[in-house]
């Protein structure tokens, strides 16, 4: 392990359930150099995003704080959480007894971006976590948020992380992934530095990934908040990959570590190769006063 301060180990899950509109982002992420385990939980409903937050001493159990739990049991993983959740917008939020029991199932191979990126583009994300895998699924299983239950049969993303994690060392970043039916899959992600750019992600199959080596985007925005975007993903192979989104809900959250950037969660609807699919755009954007 590293010794560097901000040495990170990370596992991220997210899903969202077209029936039923509700979507899930969450992460459990230690720097044991800091001792600190931190956690977050967010639900975006058709009316309400409901969350928590929270840091804890740093220990041996990666994959658990504060309720919130992932077992990995060969490649499918468990996904549990007991506790309470807050409506992030009410003034004074009170908590809602809440539970997930959710199975998540990968699709395609775990992608290594250092499939996509060259010795450049690995030292300029060298302080965003320099190893990153990523892998899209299927998730299945049940919510309750206070008196409100749901059935989940949804799609999503996951990603795991190791090294440096500076959170102040991105000027904007772009994670975008959406999910086609239960076969094709993408994640594209676009990371600005203060030094460059830097371009990855993959277009997965149940069989294999093509990584994506170069990203041009156009995002539209509304205010501060993204609308839509139109994107080109090119892949290791050649293969040119279309891309056009509107974002159909939305969770703004003050980014934890820096007070002037916004981080933007969104849940997107994307049309590829004539394939309508849905996933979290995640933007990090510098904040406006």
């Amino acid at each position: 392990m590293s010794t560097e301060l901000d040495y990170n180990e990370s596992y991220y899950f997210n899903f969202h359930d077209q029936k039923s509109g509700l979507t899930a982002f969450m992460r459990i992420g230690s720097k044991p150099n800091r001792d600190e385990k931190s956690v977050f939980l967010f639900m975006i409903e058709k009316d309400r995003v409901c969350g928590i937050r929270n840091a804890v001493g740093c220990d041996d159990d990666r994959m658990f704080c504060s309720g919130l739990r992932f077992v990995n049991d060969n490649g499918t993983w468990h996904i549990s959480y007991q506790g309470p959740l807050f409506d992030v917008a009410s003034k004074e939020p009170v908590p809602l007894m809440s539970s997930m029991d959710v199975i998540w199932k990968p699709v395609n191979p775990e992608m290594d971006y250092h499939d996509c990126v060259d010795a450049k583009g690995a030292a300029l994300s060298a302080q965003t976590a320099s190893e990153h895998f990523e892998q899209f699924g299927l998730a299945q299983g049940k919510v309750v948020i206070g008196d409100r239950s749901y059935d989940v049969d949804a799609t999503g993303e996951r990603d795991r992380s190791e090294g440096v994690r500076d959170w102040g060392a991105a000027k904007m970043w772009m994670w975008l992934n959406s999910v086609y039916g239960d076969d094709v899959g993408f994640n594209a992600t676009k990371l600005c530095t203060p030094m460059g750019d830097v371009d990855a992600g993959y277009v997965g199959s149940k069989d294999s990934n093509d990584p994506v080596v170069r990203i041009d985007i156009d995002v539209r925005y509304d205010g501060q908040i993204p609308s839509g975007y139109t994107m080109v993903m090119k892949g290791k192979s050649g293969k040119e990959y279309s891309v056009e989104a509107k974002i159909i809900r939305h969770a703004a959250l003050p980014m934890q570590g820096s007070k002037d950037m916004l981080l933007v969660e969104t849940i997107s609807e994307t049309v590829m190769d004539g394939r309508t699919g849905y996933g979290i755009a995640e933007f990090l954007v510098p904040l406006k006063n």
